[in-house]
């Protein structure tokens, strides 16, 4: 018997394509939207914002935003990390045309602006923490004593400090790190805020994305890759030469049966012009073998120098080369040789060059 309470089902209407096409328009309007308030617009007036001394990347989004220049905080907080500005802002009143893109706005407030009068200084490459604490004292900007202690700390905002080790055998924690460059500071910066600015810079000037492939595909750590940039800086005279001191120390790590120590005469020399004060000249035994390249191998625990873009990248690009020793007279002369007899008799010939200014033996930096 037919059941008239029976209909035909209906068959149902598909909506995943119209909701696939709403979610590309959706996803379309977002990215022009995006690029449109990363890019910025026609130039308007000039707003103000001010940005409070200590303030983060976070603080200084809310800033702009309340004073129109941007729409999203979590956008310019996300621009801000990705173009490695966190860390490099200045404070104060800033003047900034409305309509501005992202890059305009950090350039501005990243800049010493002149309503407020700043301290200048330099770091030669290759300064350590007690240099630049020497050079900050001499400024007026803090105390040798409040600088080293700064530097002693990795309590400051940056990923990269998670592969720096606390190491209490290590001088100054962060020595290799304070990137040496030339500054700009307010008289009331503390010392923390002067190393957070080298730190910034060090992640800025040296952590490029080349940089890091080379190091992924290197024999070293983060760390240890400085520790060993260091050493190239205070060995070398010029930038030429850091890429063959690097293979020198290159080949005795790459074949350390027969050349087992780096013996580097600049470690020495950090040891006895720094540790030796450092500790009265009663130096502990545990500090004296972590800084050694004469009796044991590989690089010492710390850096003994702040290095410079150069010596960074010779550290991970050294020339092809067959050396195993080598020695620089006063005149920085470099003199490479395969063997130690080949070693010797580059030694008389430094010690020559020497003699002709009046100085015995060798030198050292």
């Amino acid at each position: 018997m037919e059941n008239k309470n029976n209909k035909s089902p209906r068959r149902k209407k598909r909506k995943a394509p119209l909701v696939l096409l709403v979610l590309l328009v959706l996803l379309l309007v977002g990215v022009f939207w995006v690029r449109g308030e990363i890019k910025g617009g026609p130039l308007g007036e000039p707003l103000t914002v001010t940005v409070e001394k200590g303030s983060g990347t976070a603080g200084i989004a809310s800033s702009l935003k309340d004073a129109g220049l941007i729409k999203s905080e979590a956008l310019f907080r996300l621009y801000s990390r990705l173009t490695k500005a966190d860390g490099s802002y200045q404070y104060g009143d800033f003047s900034i045309p409305e309509g501005s893109g992202y890059k305009a706005i950090i350039e501005v407030l990243r800049s010493t602006v002149s309503f407020k009068d700043t301290v200048t200084v330099t770091f030669p490459e290759g300064y350590n923490a007690f240099q630049m604490a020497e050079v900050l004292e001499k400024s007026g900007l803090c105390t040798a004593e409040d600088f080293l202690t700064a530097a002693d700390s990795l309590d400051y905002d940056y990923d990269f400090l998670k592969e720096v080790s606390a190491d209490k055998r290590k001088l100054i924690t962060l020595d290799g790190f304070l990137f040496p460059d030339t500054y700009s500071f307010y008289p009331d910066d503390t010392a923390e805020e002067i190393v957070s600015a080298m730190l910034g810079n060090f992640e800025r000037k040296i952590l490029t994305e080349e940089w890091k492939a080379a190091l992924k595909e290197s024999r070293f750590s983060l760390e240890e890759a400085i520790i060993f940039a260091s050493i190239i800086q205070k060995e070398s005279a010029n930038v030429e030469e850091m890429y063959n001191v690097s293979s020198v120390f290159h080949n005795r790590m790459e074949n350390d049966s027969e050349y087992p120590m780096l013996q580097s005469c600049t470690t020495n020399n950090y040891f006895w012009d720094y540790i030796e004060p450092y500790y009265n000249n009663k130096v502990p035994q545990n500090i004296v073998d972590a800084y050694d390249t004469y009796g044991k191998k590989g690089l010492p625990v710390g850096a003994i120098a702040n290095p410079g873009v150069d010596a960074a990248n010779a550290a991970l690009h050294p020339n092809d080369t067959p050396y195993y020793f080598f020695v620089t007279d006063v005149e920085y002369t470099h003199y490479y040789g395969k063997t130690y007899a080949e070693h010797q008799q580059n030694i008389k010939k430094a010690e020559a060059v020497n003699r002709q200014h009046g100085i015995e033996g060798l030198i050292t930096k």
